[in-house]
């Protein structure tokens, strides 16, 4: 079985991104019903040297569209617009002001699926055969397939993970089911 780079990508990183946003509804949720600052939830990190949650949904969405529109050629190689950074911006001046709501969020989130669904099969199959990704002082080279399978999905999981575990740790009704989103299966019942 082939899988085509735009199957292996966009779907998957539409997916998440709905995955995230339903997510982050029952984070929004929550913070409602507890009487909890919203920006206090945001601000919860797994530990002091690792962004809080509402960087980590940034880094979500500046990764998938950096990734996408790297993979269909849209960007220049030494491109470093923060909305188009690729899960590494390293520290947390290059993110400016930090959000502290949770429409903020879902509002950068839907421009993400929405920049996705802009982007067509034949641009990511026409993908060059290097990636490259900017970042201070150095220049990170990649095959096409490894950059997307060895990088960019590995963080794309990883950062909503992080999300994930800050919102259930504090308490937010959110399981597996939430994370996987949709069943990719059927269900045949065995006599």
């Amino acid at each position: 079985m082939n899988v085509s780079l735009y199957d292996a990508s966009i779907p998957t990183m539409i997916r998440m991104l709905q995955n995230l946003r339903q997510i982050l509804q029952k984070g929004a949720a929550f913070a409602g019903q507890k009487g909890m600052s919203p920006a206090a939830l945001l601000d919860r990190s797994l530990h002091p040297d690792m962004f809080p949650l509402s960087r980590q949904v940034e880094i979500v969405v500046s990764g998938v569209k950096g990734s996408a529109a790297r993979l269909a050629g849209r960007l220049d190689p030494k491109e470093e617009r923060p909305e188009f950074a690729v899960f590494n911006r390293g520290d947390e001046p290059s993110f400016g002001d930090r959000l502290t709501s949770f429409d903020e969020l879902q509002a950068q989130i839907e421009d993400a699926i929405a920049y996705l669904k802009t982007l067509s099969c034949q641009e990511i199959e026409a993908a060059p055969a290097t990636i490259t990704v900017a970042k201070r002082g150095e220049a990170r080279i990649f095959e096409t397939r490894s950059f997307l399978l060895d990088y960019v999905l590995p963080n794309l999981y990883f950062h909503i993970t992080v999300v994930y575990s800050l919102l259930r740790s504090a308490g937010v009704d959110v399981g597996k089911k939430d994370f996987e989103g949709t069943p990719a299966y059927r269900v045949q019942r065995q006599a």
